[in-house]
């Protein structure tokens, strides 16, 4: 449900790289980017660094560092032990707000060409709302339509960002007619990317926060693909929202959802909240469990966009389908929990289920 927010956070992180572009010698710190901690001259702030950078010994900021509006520049390098993936070396960055959201240069490479592939789609979909209107509807795109060009921008974004996941298990998706609910565990933001690009060639709807509508690019895109809105301070909005789920279902239309119901801050499998299991049992559709493993490494939640490429890091696991008729929820839910929890290793199982 909150994966769709990706792309709002883009429009604040703007300001970050208009700063980078006004000055580039804004006091980075500099661990290194290169294999063995190699860093080219001159990167950070114009200074000639070594040839190699000791992971123990924290380089200090630039001395005329200037200040930005709204924005904390990160004098810190994240140092790993013994190479853990865990705790990856962010490189150049910054820290942005009270919080510290970090961006680095990755991720600024992301968000710039992310924004552009997404500006070519808002203008293309506007275009054909346009033509629509003039042809009385004949030209208009449908919400399949906008859903095809969501599912290439994840898969642009993902493909150029060097973060495809490896996929297994595509011969457990059902045939292309036949409708499913996909369950997966949410870690990172990207997760839905990674569904929306790679589920197989499945188009699909999603959750996402009513206030997004309101997004420049993103609202028109949400609108016009009939996404399922949802306010999570009206109750009204929260049962409106199951219906319409189960109408989306009942369209031919697969729905994704995350039945934690919200991000994993640390990763590990989450209790479940029923309401995913009762639209699946309503609606008559089986339910499609996934596993994604290392997202967070790739995007984690203390950073505005990812922080490396995620080859060979994210994973996701695709299980058999599980049938719903003549099962109640708690069993759904269990059935479901256990299928995904199987393809995560035991450190990221919650111990507890409340």
């Amino acid at each position: 449900p909150e994966g769709a927010e990706m792309a709002n956070r883009m429009g604040h992180a703007a300001a970050v790289l208009l700063a980078l572009l006004v000055d580039p010698a804004l006091g980075f710190t500099a661990p290194g980017l290169l294999p063995g901690g190699r860093l080219p001259e001159g990167l950070a702030g114009g200074a000639k660094q070594p040839a190699v950078l000791s992971p123990a010994r924290p380089l200090l900021a630039s001395q005329s560092l200037r200040a930005v509006p709204s924005l904390s520049m990160a004098a810190a390098v994240s140092s790993t032990a013994g190479g853990d993936e865990a705790a990856p070396r962010y490189g150049p960055h910054i820290k942005i707000g009270k919080k510290g959201t970090i961006l680095n240069l990755w991720g600024l490479w992301i968000m710039t060409f992310s924004m552009c592939i997404a500006t070519v789609g808002w203008a293309y979909l506007k275009l054909r709302i346009i033509l629509g209107f003039l042809s009385l509807g004949l030209l208009k795109p449908t919400a399949e339509h906008c859903c095809w060009i969501m599912h290439m921008w994840c898969k642009l974004v993902l493909w150029l960002g060097l973060s495809n996941p490896e996929v297994t298990g595509l011969e457990n998706l059902p045939p292309k007619g036949e409708t499913v609910l996909v369950c997966a565990n949410h870690m990172s933001w990207f997760d839905v990317p990674s569904l929306q690009g790679y589920l197989g060639n499945r188009m699909l709807w999603s959750f996402a926060k009513a206030e997004l509508v309101k997004v420049p690019v993103l609202g028109t895109y949400m609108k016009s693909a009939e996404h399922i809105l949802i306010s999570r301070q009206s109750r009204k909005s929260q049962v409106e929202s199951l219906k319409n789920a189960i109408a989306t279902l009942k369209q031919n239309r697969d729905v994704f959802i995350f039945p934690e119901g919200t991000r994993s801050l640390d990763g590990k499998l989450r209790s479940f909240k029923g309401g995913a299991f009762t639209i699946a049992r309503k609606a008559g559709v089986k339910i499609l469990p996934v596993t994604l493993i290392g997202n967070d490494k790739v995007f984690p939640s203390n950073a505005l966009m990812p922080i490396r490429p995620g080859r060979g890091i994210m994973k996701m696991q695709i299980h058999p389908p599980i049938e719903v008729e003549g099962k109640e929820d708690e069993e759904l839910m269990e059935e479901t929990r256990k299928a995904i929890a199987s393809g995560l290793p035991a450190e990221m199982i919650s111990s507890s289920k409340a």
